[in-house]
């Protein structure tokens, strides 16, 4: 655009030429100091300091030539045509360079970003906050917005199924409890990654004796661990002893004698605020023991300076939480919260992840970050593995019948025969010893009932009468005491010699429990009866078996589902007629023929249940 054709269509630069004072140093064509087509910063057209159109003092100062409107000098019509268009279209591509500029900075953004992706993140209350610390870290260094909730274990179900509200990526303390809530609403479990950090689980004390193996662990007394449902600090004393079985340590029956032994003192002791940080104080102002991990030990010790706790792993081995990643977005942004995960795992894996480090967490893997590690932390440490992680289930299956709360009505027969002797007792006096056993091992939170029967003992000639209403045992009893007291003395009294006698009104009294039971369901509780007798049916105006069989059958109610478990007093008792009252509603039923046995029919029980979860 710095070439024009001559006044004689040669085609050549344009020369300087001289005007009325000579100055050749103001040549207007060719001058690139101050070439008005192309310089954008002194544009021609809109330079009104130097307007070429209007400006006198540089006008027709050359005579017969004219100057144009944008400065070119029009010699030919055709000359000044294709100036024209040319100079158009030079600021139409500058135009647009400068449009398209902008609309780039806008698109990719100053940090080289696109849009950037907001991605929502589940996170576990024990990691969640240090994870918070670390994301924003990744943030600001990638093309994701990290928003990290603290979500509990027990709410990740409901979190997990809430549609579009859930979150994209999930964050549990362990592989184990992925699988188990994944499981629990349908999900494939999908791993981002297996570990973002770890930490073992530890006991920790203010007075704690040498640790051998969890089952050691499960059976200290007042013992506080959280939910082995939904924590996996809850679990580990069981995935530990699981682990001790497969090493051939110790039996399934021990097992399982230990969980009962945790689940009664979990029930009668269990916080309303029952989390990591409430445990930990608890053990910091007495001598409760209680089950957390070594970061949650490390954070709570640097904001109680001077606290006395201390811990101790097992010599057999711990259990170690290793935080995976698990992609819950929805099918519409299931590859953004792919890809967004695999660039925070990355992230955590390199320096990013010293924040966990400073949090008390230790790598994937176990081995812990460098730097110092206080009160005894950070040392190696025997990770405890199962053979088959559905061994799991099966003892969560268990733990859950020991853990679920049970809401029974015990029903006692007061007929003539409980009065045969047997050795030095009487059937009446075991079955008192056997009652009151049974009613230890109940935690505080079960409710229990109790009646007696024979043959009209009601008030309106009903076979059976109420000792003692179904409550819970650590309500406090109308004339003081609790309510367990309160069952006790009941029980006494309704199987004393005095209240012995008569014949046995098994069915109609067997009917009346089970309807009871129903009508005033609890949900949150496990349901069902306890007949105990030492004979058969004697009542000639009851239901018939078959006609009890058929209405328990017909009032069955998956809703309310109220099981009947029969306990067979000596072999006197009707054996068949009880089992098939128990098989009519999923119980199950039993025979003491001893003494011992008669002592021992609540403890048959309920290991009997727990085994029966378990297959």
């Amino acid at each position: 655009m710095g070439r024009h054709s001559s006044d004689s269509g040669e085609s050549g630069p344009i020369r300087p030429r001289r005007d009325d004072t000579g100055d050749t140093g103001r040549n207007r064509a060719s001058d690139t100091g101050r070439n008005r087509a192309s310089d954008t910063g002194r544009n021609g057209a809109s330079d009104t300091g130097r307007n070429r159109a209007s400006d006198t003092g540089r006008n027709a100062a050359a005579g017969t030539s004219s100057t144009g409107q944008f400065g070119f000098d029009h010699r030919e019509s055709g000359s000044s045509h294709r100036g024209a268009w040319l100079w158009g279209l030079g600021a139409l591509v500058i135009v647009a360079a400068l449009v398209a500029g902008i609309v780039i900075w806008k698109t990719v953004g100053s940090d080289g970003c696109g849009d950037r992706t907001s991605v929502n993140v589940a996170a576990d209350p024990t990691i969640a906050s240090a994870l918070g610390d670390a994301a924003g870290q990744v943030s600001s260094h990638t093309c994701y917005d990290y928003k990290v909730t603290s979500v509990a274990g027990a709410d990740a179900p409901g979190l997990l199924t809430s549609g579009d509200a859930g979150p994209d990526l999930w964050v549990p303390d362990s592989q184990l409890q992925a699988r188990r809530v994944t499981t629990q609403v349908r999900h494939e479990l999908d791993l981002v990654s297996e570990s973002l950090a770890s930490t073992p689980t530890v006991v920790v004390g203010k007075e704690l004796p040498e640790l051998t193996s969890w089952v050691q662990v499960m059976k200290l007394p007042d013992l506080r661990t959280g939910s082995p449902v939904d924590t996996s600090t809850g679990d580990a004393p069981i995935v530990g002893a699981l682990a001790e079985v497969d090493a051939g340590k110790l039996t399934e029956k021990q097992l399982v004698e230990a969980m009962s032994v945790l689940a009664i003192q979990q029930n009668n002791a269990r916080l309303a605020n029952d989390n990591e940080g409430t445990r930990l104080n608890l053990a910091n102002t007495s001598t409760v023991p209680v089950v957390t991990t070594e970061q949650q030990y490390i954070m709570f010790m640097r904001t109680h300076q001077g606290s006395q706790l201390k811990f101790a792993i097992p010599a057999d081995g711990t259990v170690m939480l290793d935080y995976p990643l698990v992609n819950t977005a929805g099918t519409a942004r299931h590859t953004t919260a792919d890809e967004a995960g695999k660039a925070l795992a990355d992230a955590l894996a390199g320096s990013d992840g010293d924040r966990l480090g400073q949090a008390g967490f230790r790598k994937p893997g176990g081995d812990p970050y460098p730097g110092d590690h206080p009160y005894g932390t950070g040392q190696p440490v025997k990770v405890l593995t199962l053979k088959d992680p559905d061994q799991v289930d099966k003892a969560l299956r268990q733990w859950q019948v020991l853990g679920v709360p049970i809401r029974t009505l015990v029903v006692q027969d007061t007929s003539g025969s409980m009065e045969a002797t047997v050795g030095s007792s009487t059937r009446a006096q075991l079955l008192i010893d056997a009652s009151l056993t049974g009613l230890k091992m109940f935690p505080n939170n079960a409710m229990v009932g109790g009646w007696a029967f024979s043959i009209d003992r009601g008030p309106n000639g009903e076979d059976w009468t109420e000792l003692s209403p179904i409550r819970r045992l650590d309500a406090t009893a109308a004339g003081g005491g609790t309510h367990r007291e309160e069952l006790v003395a009941a029980v006494r009294k309704g199987l004393s010699p005095a209240e012995l006698g008569g014949s046995t009104g098994l069915y109609d009294t067997t009917l009346a429990a089970f309807k009871e039971v129903q009508d005033t369901y609890d949900p949150n509780y496990s349901n069902s009866v306890i007949i105990m007798t030492d004979g058969e049916n004697e009542d000639p105006d009851s239901i018939s078996l078959d006609g009890l069989l058929a209405e328990l059958q017909k009032r069955q109610d998956p809703a309310r589902p109220v099981l009947i478990l029969t306990i067979g007093i000596s072999e006197d008792a009707d054996t068949e007629a009880l089992k098939q009252i128990a098989e009519a509603t999923g119980g199950t039923t039993y025979v003491a023929k001893t003494a011992t046995d008669i002592g021992s029919v609540f403890v048959n029980a309920i290991q009997a249940r727990v085994e029966a979860a378990g297959r």
